[in-house]
Order: structure tokens, then sequence, then C-alpha cells
């Protein structure tokens, strides 16, 4: 008993030391389950910090989204909720082959859309087939990332639609355009004069149309595209 409580260190000059001193490890050995049990502290796992910055980092802000800062002049839609930040970040962005096949696709719609405005001697443009092209190759190069072409085919397909009196179409693909145009690699007056001409543009659809409502909401995009990233301190 004396060797179970105190570890056996006095008997070890004894012969059958050995098998006195092997009882105090197996019985340090099963109270330590004992002493485990009774330390809730010790029991109960710590969240890892690194699994939250991994959480934290899938959620973050693209690195086109501009920076929030008090000093410089937010863009249109960061102003009118932030609709584009959060978009972004749920878009996934195709790579290596699929994204070949998309370009390629996004291609084959341009062409058929450029077609579809030919003259022939037994045809004429045809500017709703050409939009709806326009407009299928815009979402393939939104599915590969591609920035500036997706711009370029909103604002094609936005032009058709107006022609042909789809006040509402016309009106998405200019605010779309104008979202493009405020997070591109433009420089920033380009930015400006794009975000204000194409606000603008929606702006005048939904007038067109009889959206009152929309028409001015537009209208003011297109104002704080002109003062977009101004230094307030200057």
């Amino acid at each position: 008993n004396r060797d179970a409580l105190f570890g056996g260190a006095g008997s070890s000059g004894s012969g059958g030391g050995g098998g006195r001193k092997a009882r105090p490890s197996s019985t340090r050995s099963a109270a330590s389950p004992t002493s485990a049990a009774s330390s809730p502290t010790a029991a109960a796992p710590r969240p890892s910090p690194r699994n939250n910055a991994g959480i934290r980092s899938t959620l973050g802000s693209t690195s086109n989204t501009p920076v929030n800062d008090p000093q410089i002049t937010s863009g249109p839609s960061e102003i009118f909720g932030g609709k584009i930040a959060s978009r972004n970040r749920m878009v996934s962005i195709l790579n290596g082959q699929a994204k070949i096949d998309k370009m390629a696709e996004a291609e084959d719609n341009r062409l058929k859309a450029k077609q579809a405005m030919t003259r022939g001697i037994f045809s004429k443009p045809d500017p709703i087939s050409a939009a709806n092209f326009y407009k299928r190759a815009a979402d393939a190069y939104k599915a590969c990332g591609e920035n500036r072409l997706e711009r370029l085919h909103r604002i094609a397909s936005g032009d058709l639609q107006m022609g042909q009196d789809a006040y509402a179409t016309a009106a998405a693909e200019y605010t779309r355009a104008a979202e493009l145009a405020e997070i591109s690699d433009e420089t920033l007056p380009r930015k400006r004069q794009e975000c204000h001409k194409l606000h603008s543009d929606a702006a005048t659809a939904w007038a067109n149309m009889g959206e009152k409502g929309r028409s001015a909401e537009s209208t003011v995009k297109a104002a704080f595209g002109l003062i977009m990233g101004q230094d307030l301190t200057a």
C-alpha cells in the first residue's frame, strides 16, 4: 500500500523491487483517465483559429472591390447596398479546359450575333436574335471572369434591346455593364465616364417604360459615378 501511495521509492534494493515498481506505474496510468474526466477544461477541445481564418478568407471581398475608406467617395454600386461586391464573392470562375470551352462558346455566340445583323439578298438584320446571342456571349464571358468582354457584349445587347423597345432588358444590361465598369482595370477618369454614361442609359430605358422610381435611382447612380474615387479631404 505504501508503494502504491508513494511510488515505491524506499524499496529499491530488494530483489522483488522490480515487481513493486511496476505497481505504481499501473496505478498512475489507471488514475489518469479519472483526472482527465474530472477536469472539463482539459476534455473540451479548443476551436482552431486556423479554421476560422479560412472561413473569413472564403467570404472576403474580391480584389476588385473598392476598399471602404471614409475619405474616398465610394462607387454607386457600393453606395446602393454593395450588390456588386456580394455578387462577385458568389461567382465561381472557370479555369483550365472548362474555361477554354466556355470562351469558344462565347466566340460562337458573338459570330452568330454578327451574322444575324448582316443583310443578305433574301434576309434582313434580326436585332432580336442578335441581342439574345450577345447576351449569351456576355453570360459565357462572365463565367470566365472576363470583365471587359462581358461589359462590351452587355452594352451591345442593351443597344439592340433599346431599338426593339425592350426597355426592361436593356436597363438591366446597362446596369450590369456599369457595375462592371466600376470594378474594371480602367483608369479612374475612364471608369467615371463609363459608369455615368451607362447608368444614364439605364435611366432613359426605365423612363421610356414609365418606371419613374427606377429611372430616378439610375440617375442618382450616374451622378455618383462622376465623383467615384474622389478624395473628400482634398
